[in-house]
């Protein structure tokens, strides 16, 4: 790295030209930014006491395409000033030539169009002293040319160009702008590419000032690292297309994104956290790019923002799914790892659109079940990071299932009769899955109305002092009626005519233009048909909803037999770890006796797995049947049997562990034994046998 303080007309002079890597951030800087940097030039200008005016850093590297003739710079720091100074170049030349003044400082204007602005024999791009991207190339090159602008270059380069321009009113400031020019000084930074770590020293520069989102470092750090040419390559077939899956939510949401693909790239049991992002992905990029190609690296990327968006933006185009996506949205935020994992599958062909949907509805059934029975929400991201790597690539759906169902106490998907009951006796209104619930209640039907415009509405009226009519009504109890019964779902329903029902008797709620008389929403019908509104109604429509919401958000059904399996084939995985030798306590001789063990206990049936732990190895059908532990010259065997229910020839060969507080290093209970010699081994047989039997049945 070489560094020196240079006065900026001596770093722009002569044939050269100044490239914006494609992924830096468009121009910036807006009027009160260009008010001060024109304030300070003029500042130098009119003063002969400044000799000079330091204007900040330039950091530069040699681009890999540079000719002979036209040198090529990428600018890795300091966009902002450089076009900035063109800008201001410009529009003094402009004014310049309005004014028919023929040189400034004694140079031409046409010489000092070529030291700052052009290069003079340069062809095409290589024309322009400073090549921007995007959208800002073409607005700056008009400019330079002087050629009208389009309407739709209204961007920060039009509009400071025009301040400048406007600034020049007077001939005397330019002349005093471009004496001022000559004053400027910058410290000029340049790299050597194949020595210099560009992005570290990217990120010390921006460290201050406006900060840098994970997304501008993410998207520098892939692509500063290659050539010009394969920079403007990747960023325009891979990086582009997802900023424009994301379109106005790009800033707020890519950084999020990221965050979920990390979870998932990187196996996280929990979310990855926001402020981990950018070194957790760097290291997960190295990593990868020892396998796979830059460009198929931002593939996987740019496929991932697809599900992304297709969730979190709802740009999902089918409408099965859209439908499915926007009501798990409108209840979870943090389910997005689990969506993205499912939507992976769904486009690999391994999970189909039905499926698909009915795992959606059910992970909206898990929260809104949750949420009704005021179950914890604070761990609900790590929850749904874990769930996403609990789902098989074989049996997607399936293993949903079995993952939620396998859920501890305290994130467990609650089942149809707590759901029953929290929805008849809780305060629905004070939720804030209130209106969602009343909603699919409402329009769980193939004709459906809009409700958007329509509010909740309390039947029986949240007014303390209700009014005569209701007082009677309700009885003399009717106090205590109100507070129990007033936020509860049998009392709460939607209308568009919340102002009019105010808190009027019932029988004019039920008769107004417009009154539940009239209604068209099914969930006024129970209105529509009472003569009166008191505990006994509001309880039986609070049951009537709440069975349906049972049969709408559906219960979690999975068989028992398949959660052991599943739990088995985990065990088995993790046994693959372990060997005979591995075994704590072991020695020749319980080594000896384990293999005449396992040969005998396998002839049983090809149903038997067995699985070495640390302490011990336990045989499982879908349960464990026997399990055995080393001790010096022994095998301790614990079999999963009732003591009790033992023929007595067979309670002589063993002991019942319930009388015991715990045997050392087994997990298992029922009865226990000691296998010696293969003489202890054909004895204790039909024990071994009727503990398998058992565990079969």
């Amino acid at each position: 790295m070489q560094a020196r303080d240079v006065f900026l007309t001596q770093l722009i002079q002569g044939p050269k030209q100044f490239l914006i890597p494609i992924f830096q951030r468009t121009y910036r800087w807006k009027e009160a930014n260009c008010t001060q940097l024109f304030q300070d030039i003029l500042r130098a200008g009119q003063s002969p006491n400044i000799q000079s005016h330091f204007i900040g850093s330039t950091v530069l590297i040699p681009s890999e395409s540079t000719t002979a003739s036209i040198p090529q710079w990428q600018v890795i720091d300091g966009q902002q000033r450089l076009t900035t100074v063109t800008l201001l170049i410009a529009a003094l030349l402009k004014r310049a030539e309005e004014f028919c003044i023929e040189t400034v400082s004694a140079t031409p204007l046409q010489a000092v169009r070529e030291y700052f602005l052009i290069n003079n024999y340069g062809q095409g791009d290589a024309k322009y002293k400073l090549l921007l991207t995007k959208s800002d190339k073409p607005v700056l090159c008009s400019i330079v040319d002087q050629q009208p602008l389009t309407k739709n270059s209204a961007n920060n380069i039009n509009r400071n160009y025009g301040f400048f321009y406007d600034c020049f009113s007077e001939v005397d400031t330019i002349e005093r702008i471009y004496q001022g020019l000559q004053k400027l000084k910058v410290v000029e930074v340049v790299l050597q590419a194949e020595q210099d770590d560009s992005q570290s020293i990217f990120e010390s520069l921006n460290s201050t000032g406006v900060d840098l989102s994970q997304a501008d470092l993410i998207r520098n750090y892939v692509l500063m690292r290659q050539t010009h040419e394969e920079q403007t390559m990747l960023y325009e077939n891979q990086w582009f297309p997802m900023e424009q899956l994301f379109g106005g939510s790009y800033e707020s949401k890519f950084d999020r994104f990221v965050q979920d693909f990390l979870t998932l790239v990187t196996a996280s049991n929990s979310l990855v956290k926001a402020g981990d992002v950018y070194p957790i992905f760097k290291e997960w990029f190295a990593c990868a790019t020892k396998t796979q190609s830059v460009e198929d690296i931002l593939k996987t990327l740019l496929d991932y923002a697809r599900f992304y968006t297709s969730y979190s933006l709802l740009k999902e185009r089918d409408s099965l799914l859209r439908n499915a996506f926007a009501d798990l949205r409108a209840l979870v935020e943090v389910a997005t790892p689990t969506v993205i994992r499912l939507y992976y599958l769904y486009e690999n062909q391994k999970l189909s659109k039905k499926e698909f949907v009915a795992a959606i509805r059910l992970l909206e059934s898990y929260i809104l079940r949750r949420s009704v029975c005021d179950m914890q929400s604070r761990s609900l991201g790590n929850i749904f990071a874990s769930l996403a790597h609990k789902i098989q690539e074989y049996k997607p759906l399936e293993s949903l299932k079995v993952s939620l169902a396998r859920f501890s106490k305290t994130s467990r998907f609650p089942n149809d009769t707590e759901f029953l009951e929290a929805l008849m006796h809780k305060d629905l209104y004070e939720s804030r899955i209130c209106r969602f619930v009343l909603d699919k209640l409402e329009n769980d039907s193939k004709e459906k109305i809009d409700i958007s415009g329509f509010s909740i509405e309390h039947v029986m009226p949240q007014n303390e002092t209700l009014r005569p009519e209701w007082r009677k009504m309700l009885g003399e109890n009717w106090q205590q009626v109100q507070h129990t019964w007033l936020h509860r779902l049998g009392n709460l329903t939607l209308t568009g005519y919340n102002s009019e029902y105010s808190d009027l008797e019932f029988s004019a709620k039920k008769t107004i233009p417009g009154g539940f008389n009239e209604s068209p929403l099914r969930l006024n019908r129970d209105m529509r048909d009472a003569d009166q509104w008191t505990t006994q109604e509001m309880a039986s429509r609070g049951k009537r909803l709440a069975e349906k919401a049972v049969q709408l958000w559906q219960n979690l059904e999975v068989d028992p037999s398949l959660i052991a399996t599943y739990m088995l084939e985990e065990k088995i995985k993790l046994s693959e770890n372990f060997t005979f030798e591995d075994i704590s306590g072991i020695n020749e001789t319980t080594k000896l006796l384990f293999r005449l063990m396992q040969a005998h206990v396998d002839k049983l049936g090809n149903d038997v797995s067995p699985v070495i732990g640390r302490k011990n190895i336990t045989f499982y059908t879908l349960e464990p049947f026997l399990q055995a532990i080393p001790r010096k010259s022994y095998l301790a065997l614990v079999l999963s049997l009732d003591y009790e229910d033992l023929m007595p020839n067979l309670q002589e060969l063993c002991a019942n562990t319930s009388d015991w507080a715990f045997i050392i290093n087994a997990n298992l209970s029922g009865v226990y034994c000691e296998l010696h010699s293969v003489e202890d081994l054909i004895k204790l047989s039909p024990l071994i046998q009727q503990a398998y039997d058992e565990a079969l049945a």
